[in-house]
């Protein structure tokens, strides 16, 4: 009699085991897979981050500005603001462009920007008119107008714009 207690004690807790283990597999695994997948993303941005850095590791001695002069100031409309029946616009008078010489693709760009300079004035324009008055700031126009121009000419030859004569009201 003693044997069959204890033989049903043992499968008992043997039972009792392999449930707890089943729990524990379904409820933590999807668990540690949710957590490894945010460690990844985290780990890609981080990567991309580093890759970002390294592509604008460019000294000032390497870089050729073109400027790009316009014979009449351009005006620029900014984007209304609701509430506000004021018009707001920006003016400018030309846009320098920095052409990072050790780039591979920097002589194929820089002719390609010196001849047809159009695509350049148009990425800062459009930049330009997605502004209100409120959210104007010179860097955050600069800053999505390389990006813009970056990304038409597929090319991080291209690395700073400058906006002469730059005015807004």
């Amino acid at each position: 009699m003693k044997k069959n207690i204890l033989t049903i004690v043992i499968m008992a807790s043997t039972v009792l085991n392999l449930v707890l283990t089943i729990i524990m597999v379904f409820s933590i695994v999807p668990a540690m897979n949710k957590t490894n997948k945010l460690v990844d993303k985290v780990a890609s941005v981080i990567d991309l981050e580093l890759e970002k850095e390294e592509d604008q590791a460019y000294s000032f001695e390497n870089l050729e500005p073109f400027e790009i002069k316009f014979e009449n100031k351009q005006t620029i409309n900014l984007k209304p603001v609701d509430g506000d029946p004021n018009s707001h616009f920006v003016i400018i008078e030309g846009i320098s462009v920095s052409f990072n010489k050790e780039a591979d693709d920097y002589k194929d760009i820089s002719e390609s920007v010196q001849k047809a300079n159009v695509y350049v004035v148009d990425c800062v324009k459009e930049a330009i008119s997605n502004q209100t008055i409120q959210t104007l700031n010179e860097n955050t126009i600069k800053e999505e107008a390389l990006a813009k121009i970056q990304e038409f000419y597929k090319s991080k030859c291209i690395v700073q714009i400058s906006l002469s004569g730059y005015m807004f009201q």
